[in-house]
């Protein structure tokens, strides 16, 4: 969106509030002199940024705009009040009132709906832009003589003409950043849509199940308040009415579905957190069953347990998660309201804690006692049962479900044209010779940007010519989706000002990942390697460079830490915690990395621990903060091996997971993306103390055969831990039989040379809806097992066009004996028909039949791990 539109957004919106709103915005009494002690609370929080952020209340504001403005300050996150200014919240604010005035649906929202759920700009962990008023003028014409319900259908329709599914990492990008590179994550689209929505003067939430209880994944999607009731939508996914979606049928196994409401939401919701800033409501009973169950705790001597803290934890991902939080009132007792599948829930008091392994559907109080300390040398076995399938019938017309067909290939066509204008291999080359680069390495990072090309563009092109040598280096050290929305400044900041002094190591990959680069966690990218030199003295720098225990005083003396303020979980950016002199404890730690690189320290958080570390004498230091332990920089090592009974290899995040106990929980190492636990056996060098090993295997229907293992590690010792993963005993059922499977595959997708020598997978796809790109991410994830089994794999799509473009794109990751084909009508039931399966819609379809004709396995819809899954039929060689 470039900077003209910006100014015509700008000039509109003046012309709109030309008209001064003088009614309350806040219409009660009681509720305003409670958004103004919040206020004040505020105020004296953000006391070093006040007059970035309060200077706008000396503006001439109508009372509304003071009132609105007061209400967004009150309630906003600590990255919030650090990282922005009041032009830019007075400016959102007149967007707001300018939909309020242009669309006469807004006249009917009630004034506590329009507070909590129009008015806000933040809708998740996104770094906040300037989306409400461009998409506002953009949407406008579009849709302001529609209905309200027709106007939410059709914002949709324009979010998927803008973007369209796929995965990426933790990091929630803007509304604007997301529409540039024209891909999202589901936390993205639905981020995107609820900005897009509220533009349009729709109240709207970002509502997410955290995890799946059938499926190792999570989800997140967006509901719409439409003439006096909530309903949801699939983001970036749009379909031909509302409470339509691919997930409907997984949100009625969900055991939690929520969402965060700005501000102090009194609405009619389960609330799960009431904090001073946020609301968190429990929304599952929008979706399906649900259940309270209580829980009591209890002491040695069997008395009830005050403030005692409760989890109500989830096994995915091979580690427990958190669904809730909770803490006991002086009757020892909390509440949740959940689905009908089993928990772990954990209880914990100081050091001592304990756990029971609940099924909801038989439990209404279950009595835990805080019996267990860490030390103790044991394993424990838990089968998990997700809630029951259910079947969902949809009620839209085969003419209804064509003519939205037909428009969602024609906003494919619209995004593909957008996608077409990013600068192409042959323009690139020239680039790469006019600035004497290298050329393929210049075009792998300019394709990755997408639509930010023109920005790395920018950026390259004004890089000095002694500086060139660095350009690849730093492009390397930061993520792809870095490079969708990275800017020129952040970009000439570290290329300029990393060597302002001389880095402290020889290491050149140390100096690269560690000092050079800017990205420390997951915080949105601003410039601070200058900003950080300017601002300290060089005296100081001096002194942090000799002993960077210096800065860790300085930050202890100079930051104020607060727990609870920066509730959204954004991080502050590094210039945001030095203005603003507070900060969350991962902020500081952000904060504390990104002084050490300003001075040519190398420094990191820990990979696995997160703790921040400094280099010095090419030796990584810890740092703590607050509550340091007896002895730091020690460590203990873990042998970690496969044992020779599993049948497949163990993946970190999948099958098992390694947690460090802390405060009455185990928490989970991040060895995600650490190459280390790839292949085994491996080492891994973690600080001495309690440890929980979770296994776990997903079999049919998502249950999961579970172990925990406590161990416990000293330091300077080594330890062997053994990966052993349960295996499901019960024989693969055989659900029918194809009796001429070559002239099946003939007959209805018109293949043949489709040999059933290992066995056959068949997949109907849909290539466009994250279903079924979760299973072709799964394929690509399985190649090498896959070819190791060397069967066959079809892939069916539902036109020529869709096919070809699946396979050009993804070819060359595919398994090896994967063909394609186009499924003509009736397909799927042919093959459906001898497992007496009816009725199945929701893609994809996947089925292994095996030499012998047989079907053995069937899945339809969304899961995660179905390759996975499938492998334990097809049982390769290991």
């Amino acid at each position: 969106m470039n900077k003209f539109l910006s100014l015509l957004c700008l000039i509109f919106l003046g012309s709109l509030i030309s008209c001064k709103h003088e009614n309350h915005f806040i219409s009660d009494k009681n509720y305003r002199e409670k958004v103004s002690t919040q206020f004040e609370k505020q105020k004296y929080l953000a006391n070093n940024r006040r007059d970035q952020l309060f200077k706008i209340f000396e503006q001439d504001l109508s009372r509304s705009e003071k009132e609105a403005l007061e209400f967004l300050y009150a309630y906003m996150p600590l990255s919030d009040l650090a990282d922005y200014d009041g032009d830019f919240y007075l400016k959102n604010v007149r967007a707001s009132f300018a939909a309020q005035d242009t669309f006469t649906w807004v006249k009917r929202v009630p004034e506590n709906i329009f507070r909590h759920f129009v008015l806000p700009i933040r809708v998740n962990n996104e770094n906040l832009d300037s989306s409400r008023w461009i998409f506002f003028m953009e949407l406008k014409d579009r849709i302001k003589h529609l209905s309200m319900k027709d106007a939410a259908l059709e914002v949709n329709h324009w979010c998927h003409e803008k973007v369209t599914y796929k995965g990426s990492d933790v990091r929630t990008s803007s509304p604007l950043a997301t529409v540039k590179n024209a891909y999202g994550r589901c936390g993205e689209e639905s981020t995107f849509m609820v900005a897009a929505l509220r533009a349009a003067g729709i109240p709207a939430r970002q509502c997410y199940t955290p995890r799946w209880a059938h499926s190792d994944d999570n989800h997140a999607w967006v509901e719409v308040w439409v003439d006096g009731k909530w309903h949801y939508m699939g983001a970036c996914e749009p379909e031909p009415d509302l409470d339509m979606a691919w997930f409907t049928g997984p949100a009625k196994r969900a055991m939690l579905v929520n969402t965060n409401v700005f501000g102090d939401y009194d609405g009619p919701e389960d609330i799960l957190v009431k904090d001073p800033r946020y609301t968190r409501i429990n929304v599952l009973p929008n979706y399906t069953e649900t259940k309270k169950i209580w829980v009591k705790v209890t002491g040695q001597k069997n008395n009830p347990v005050d403030s005692a803290a409760v989890e109500f934890q989830l096994y995915n991902y091979a580690e427990f998660y958190p669904l809730l939080r909770c803490y006991t009132n002086k009757n020892g007792l909390c509440s949740f309201t959940t689905g009908f599948g089993d928990l772990l829930i954990w209880v914990a008091k100081g050091n001592n804690f304990g756990y029971r392994k609940v099924t909801v559907t038989s439990t209404d109080t279950i009595n835990i006692g805080l019996f267990r300390n860490p030390g103790e040398v044991y394993t424990e076995i838990f089968d998990f049962v997700p809630p029951p399938e259910k079947k969902v019938e949809s009620a839209i017309s085969d003419s209804m479900r064509n003519r939205n067909t037909k428009r969602f290939a024609f906003e494919d066509r619209v995004r593909a044209g957008y996608e077409n204008t990013f600068i192409d291999s042959v323009k690139s080359g020239r680039l790469a010779a006019n600035l004497k680069l290298h050329s393929d390495s210049l075009w792998l990072f300019l394709h990755k940007s997408r639509g930010n090309w023109r920005e790395l563009i920018e950026f390259i092109s004004s890089v000095p010519a002694e500086k060139k040598q660095w350009i690849f280096s730093l492009l390397n050290e930061i993520s792809e989706k870095d490079l969708h929305d990275v800017t020129p400044e952040v970009l000439n900041d570290n290329i300029l000002f990393t060597l302002t002094y001389d880095p402290l190591t020889k290491d050149k990959a140390i100096f690269s990942e560690y000092v050079l680069s800017p990205r420390v966690d997951n915080e949105y990218l601003k410039p601070f390697k200058e900003f950080f030199q300017q601002k300290f003295d060089r005296n100081f720098i001096l002194q942090g460079r000799k002993n960077p225990e210096a800065i860790v005083k300085w930050i202890k003396e100079s930051i104020r830490i607060d727990e609870n303020a920066n509730y959204a979980r954004a991080p502050l950016t590094p210039s945001g915690v030095y203005e603003l002199k507070v900060a969350d404890p991962h902020s500081r730690d952000i904060f504390f990395v990104a002084v050490c690189r300003s001075f040519g320290i190398p420094a990191r958080l820990e990979p696995a621990t997160r703790i921040p570390q400094y280099l010095v004498n090419e030796k990584w230091h810890d740092v703590y903060f607050t509550n340091p332990p007896s002895k730091t920089n020690v460590r203990g090592k873990l042998v970690v091996n496969n044992d020779n009974g599993n049948d497949r290899k163990p993946e970190y995040y999948i099958h098992f997971t390694i947690g460090k106990f802390d405060d009455g929980f185990f928490r989970s190492l991040d060895y995600e993306t650490d190459p280390v636990l790839k292949s085994f056996p491996c080492t891994i060098e973690v600080p001495p103390g309690s440890y929980l090993l979770v296994t776990g295997s997903r079999i049919r229907g998502g249950t999961v055969l579970s172990k925990l293992s406590f161990f416990n590690l000293e330091e300077n010792k080594t330890q062997n831990l053994d990966i052993d993963l349960r295996k499901d005993l019960a024989p693969a059922p055989v659900l029918g039989k194809i009796k001429n499977i070559e002239g099946s595959l003939k007959k209805v997708a018109g293949t043949s040379g489709i040999t059933n020598k290992r066995g056959i997978i068949l997949a109907w796809l849909d290539p466009e809806k994250e279903p079924s790109r979760h299973f072709i991410a799964d394929l690509l994830q399985k190649k090498t097992e896959l070819d190791r089994w060397n069967g066959s794999i079809l892939l069916l799509f539902k036109t020529g066009k869709e096919k070809d473009l699946f396979m050009k794109i993804n070819a060359g990751g595919l398994p090896l004996k994967t063909k394609s084909a186009v499924a003509s009508t009736g397909s799927l039931e042919e093959f459906l028909k001898p497992i007496q399966r009816k009725g199945v819609t929701d893609l994809p379809v996947v089925i292994f039949i095996n030499p012998a004709g047989e079907v053995t396995y069937f899945s339809e819809g969304y899961k995660i791990g179905i390759g996975d899954e499938i492998l334990h039929y097809l049982n390769p060689k290991k």
